[in-house]
């Protein structure tokens, strides 16, 4: 009597099909050996290993580049099917989750200043997934073990993870309208260098920089004060503590509303960005896949990054 398991030893070994998956995904070789960590000639021997042990071709092999064919198409569909069904189910038994759950890790100032806000009408589009934030400081180098995915601040380089960029930020002064009283617009960066400077120790650029590109010395003869995280530092600028050098992805809609004024016309441009950041290779449960997708929409429909990618 033949038992149904048996029919198992008919499927191609993991590794072909992870190679597989990437490279279908990549349309390349050489990233998708940059992900999973080997040569892109590892990657195409892997391929055409799982091309031989299904007798058919999965890539057209052309020199402008790689293209899926029909089979290859197909097959890929059901590759993720299987990889998401997998890890939905392992995080379900193993890790005591829910398949509706879906946790990220994200920093604080961006969890309150762009994130939240927008959180409604991803709730309100799927009231059946269930969200824990997890917010944090400072950037790990490896994600945790509890999060599908995170939002770090940074330039995009982190081994073995893969990055989504979702801002592109320049960096200059506000304040709460009552600050500027009387006084003309665009102020001096002399005027703003003898005011209350609010700063952020989290980000690599700050004050000096933005003095630094104004053309101006900088100065604090009415003192400081230093936050650990962006929230913090906007909701003291918010109540008229002082001048903020605004990040224009937590300030823009604060602009908008007339909340806070821009004082000065120097603006300089941010070495660092906000990005999404998942483990490199793996797939994510669908409920995860659903919100990383809606925040990467998001982004898109913000005006500093979609006037970059015009």
């Amino acid at each position: 009597m033949a038992w149904g398991f048996v029919t198992f030893r008919k499927l191609p070994p993991l590794g072909m099909l992870r190679s597989f998956e990437a490279a279908a995904r990549h349309i390349s070789f050489a990233r998708a050996g940059d992900e999973l960590g080997v040569t892109a000639a590892a990657v195409s021997q892997q391929v055409k290993a799982l091309e031989e042990h299904l007798g058919q071709s999965l890539f057209l092999r052309r020199p402008q580049g790689l293209s899926l064919t029909e089979a290859g198409l197909s097959y890929l569909t059901v590759i993720r099917d299987a990889f998401d069904r997998l890890g939905a189910g392992t995080d379900e038994i193993f890790h005591g989750r829910s398949a509706a759950d879906v946790s990220v890790r994200v920093t604080a100032g961006f969890a309150h200043l762009w994130l939240g806000p927008r959180l409604p009408r991803f709730l309100k589009q799927h009231p059946g997934i269930r969200l824990r934030l997890l917010t944090t400081l400072w950037t790990p180098l490896e994600i945790d073990r509890e999060a599908d995915f995170e939002i770090r601040c940074g330039i995009g380089a982190w081994p073995q993870l893969t990055a989504y960029r979702l801002t592109r930020d320049r960096l200059f002064p506000v304040c709460a309208p009552a600050l500027l009283g009387d006084h003309p617009r665009p102020l001096p960066p002399e005027i703003v260098a003898g005011q209350r400077l609010i700063h952020v120790a989290s980000f690599a650029e700050g004050w000096p920089d933005w003095f630094r590109g104004a053309g101006c010395p900088a100065g604090e003869a009415a003192g400081a004060i230093v936050f650990d995280t962006a929230s913090l530092a906007v909701d003291l600028a918010l109540a008229g503590g002082g001048f903020m050098l605004g990040r224009s992805c937590f300030i823009d809609d604060l602009l908008r509303e007339g909340r806070l004024v821009a004082p000065c016309a120097a603006k300089i441009k941010s070495s660092e960005a906000f990005y999404l950041v998942e483990r490199a290779g793996e797939r994510l449960a669908p409920p995860a896949q659903t919100l990383r997708d809606w925040i990467l929409a998001e982004a898109q429909l913000s005006p500093e990054i979609s006037k970059q990618n015009r």
